[in-house]
């Protein structure tokens, strides 16, 4: 009868031990887990303290110009005009900062798929008509990007001259957190 007891003590020891160690490795496991969660987490929000971040308060109209004949208005084709502003509320400098510009006529038909700079007083064509028009009657303007730093605004008046007529747009800013 001592064998049996000595045994059973011995299974319910090891038993006893073996559920101490699976305890302890579940604890620790949901304890690694918890920090490594955490730690995303604080990844995420200096990530945030350390990029930039582009808001719009943008305008947006088709212009489509007057072309009776009575304004000596020789404008044959139309543009996208954007006003407004485009704010870096990031805490880092937004670098090759622009607007990707994308347009569609009636049928879906792409007119426009560029990124401007962010510019006061911008003049752009998408084809080789409308960069001529654009470069005999406005200052041509530059696509070149530029920065946007960290609390800095900007106003925009821009004007894309494009063929036909675009019915649906979306003006979203573009920037790289790096040079």
């Amino acid at each position: 009868m001592n064998k049996k007891i000595i045994i059973a003590l011995s299974v319910l020891i090891a038993a006893l031990f073996v559920s101490a160690i699976a305890g302890t490795i579940f604890y620790y496991n949901n304890k690694v887990s918890n920090l490594n969660s955490q730690i995303s987490n604080l990844k995420a929000q200096l990530k945030n303290l350390t990029t930039a971040n582009l808001t719009t308060a943008l305008g947006i109209a088709e212009v489509i110009p007057n072309n009776s004949g009575n304004n000596g208005n020789p404008t044959k084709f139309n543009n996208l005009y954007i006003t407004g502003s485009v704010a870096n509320t990031g805490q880092s400098t937004a670098y090759n900062a622009g607007l990707h510009v994308v347009a569609h006529d009636a049928n879906g038909k792409v007119e426009i798929n560029m990124t401007v700079p962010m510019d006061h007083d911008a003049t752009f064509g998408t084809d080789a008509a409308t960069n001529a028009y654009v470069s005999s009657v406005y200052q041509t303007s530059l696509l070149q990007l530029g920065n946007l730093y960290s609390e800095q605004n900007v106003s925009i008046a821009i004007a894309i001259y494009h063929e036909g007529t675009v019915s649906n747009w979306t003006v979203t800013p573009v920037w790289t957190n790096s040079p």
